[in-house]
């Protein structure tokens, strides 16, 4: 019957073309495991010729300890009829006329032509697959290692910043009594304070500027580690991989922070160099806003409305915008008395974002609303409130750069509202 079979196939060109045009391995086998038909990847692929393989077992391309028990895998589905492997692809060995084993996706199928059995085997080399594969693995385990390494780097570099703040805090605290002593010359006075103040400035702008920029983070950070404390039961795993991650993103960002702070020239310079990504506009706020509810005010609530959570891709760089975020909330919440409501808006204007942050706080004089943007300005009414005067002054420079716009309403006394404006889908240099 077999050689029946491969009369057959000899004369029906179309089988013939289709087989031997075929890239991955064909071979077909009879009921007793003995290969009738193969193409000539197939050959290829085992490294024999097809006059080599052609009435011989099956086996012989199968490496142990499978080959011995191949026969046997054959009669338990003749007498069972229970298709363990027929019809499901699935990953196995084959070995090459040389000895040397090779990976391979097998896809088996049966057929019954003139009351017998007949098996199809397809094919498929999968040695550049895991080859990939391990290339990839080793490339993962060295980026992880990485980011041990920069992890650790960044804890350091936070300690030498808190150093050195602690140093000109000392320093500034010096220089300040010592202008108390000039205060009987008024002119000599008027000198020492303007040269005490471009002192102080030029000294401390690197330090104001990640004080401002760090405190964020680092809050949700000794949050997540207080709350870490308190989860001991084992029931509360989850809820510690949860705060354990939240660390883990809030340093991630923390190390983005940094790096932008060595820049901070190149953006005063208008060379910022911006990385932009389709994500979640709603998802970015929602989580901004989750870390700021642990270190709001007490009684204070934060309410975010979004109209079509679902459509609100945007195509911009996620760290200028969270910077944007974090500072206008961190600003909202300090400006604003306790038990008050600030609110977040998302809407969609066309291909525009349009957000708002809305609060009831002290609001601007509005004498001094057009210096808000100024490097280093603080209106009147919050010089007895900490900050650098610089988060505005960045807000600005980052929405430059990703070409949104800024406009705000406020009145003294009565609250602000903030009003930014976002290109949904479109980014020209």
């Amino acid at each position: 019957m077999n050689q029946a079979f491969q009369e057959f196939y000899k004369n029906n060109n179309f089988l013939q073309s289709v087989l031997e045009t075929a890239i991955d391995a064909i071979i077909i086998i009879n009921q007793s495991g003995i290969i009738v038909i193969l193409n000539k990847s197939a050959a290829t692929l085992f490294g024999y010729t097809q006059e080599e393989l052609i009435g011989r077992n099956i086996n012989i391309l199968t490496p142990e300890p499978h080959r011995s028990s191949h026969d046997q895998y054959i009669e338990n589905h003749l007498k069972t009829g229970v298709n363990k492997i027929i019809g499901i692809g699935r990953e196995v060995e084959g070995v090459r006329k040389d000895g040397k084993k090779f990976p391979v996706r097998l896809a088996v199928s049966k057929f019954v032509t003139d009351n017998q059995i007949y098996f199809t085997g397809v094919i498929h080399d999968l040695t550049l697959q895991k080859e990939v594969e391990n290339k990839l693995w080793y490339l993962n385990k060295n980026l992880e290692n990485l980011v041990d390494s920069r992890t650790g780097q960044l804890q350091e570099s936070i300690q030498q910043l808190s150093a050195i703040n602690t140093h000109l805090e000392n320093e500034i605290t010096y220089r300040l009594s010592v202008e108390t002593k000039l205060k009987s010359k008024e002119q000599e006075l008027l000198t020492a304070l303007e040269k005490e103040r471009d002192l102080s400035i030029l000294k401390s702008r690197f330090v104001s500027i990640a004080s401002h920029e760090f405190r964020t983070p680092l809050a949700n950070i000794l949050s997540s580690i207080n709350l870490i404390d308190k989860y001991e039961d084992i029931e509360s795993v989850e809820k510690r991989k949860k705060h354990i991650l939240k660390i883990k993103n809030n340093i991630h960002y923390l190390n983005g922070v940094l790096n932008e702070f060595l820049v901070l020239t190149r953006i005063e310079e208008s060379r910022f160099e911006i990385k932009m990504e389709r994500f979640s506009l709603f998802h970015l706020l929602h989580d901004i806003l989750e870390d700021f509810n642990q270190i709001k005010k007490p009684g204070q609530k934060l309410s975010f409305i979004c109209n079509d959570p679902e459509h609100s891709e945007i195509y911009s760089d996620k760290t200028c915008l969270r910077h944007i975020m974090n500072n206008l909330i961190s600003n909202a919440i300090k400006f604003s008395d306790e038990y008050s409501i600030i609110t977040v808006q998302l809407n969609q204007d066309g291909s525009n974002y349009i957000l708002k942050i809305i609060d009831t706080g002290i609001g601007i004089p509005e004498e001094e609303q057009k210096f808000i943007f100024d490097i280093f300005y603080r209106a009147s009414n919050v010089l007895n409130i900490a900050g650098t005067g610089l988060g505005l002054n960045i807000v600005k420079k980052y929405l430059d750069a990703i070409q949104g716009k800024i406009q705000f309403e406020s009145k003294e006394g009565k609250g602000t509202q903030i009003t930014i404006t976002l290109p949904g889908n479109e980014y020209k240099k």
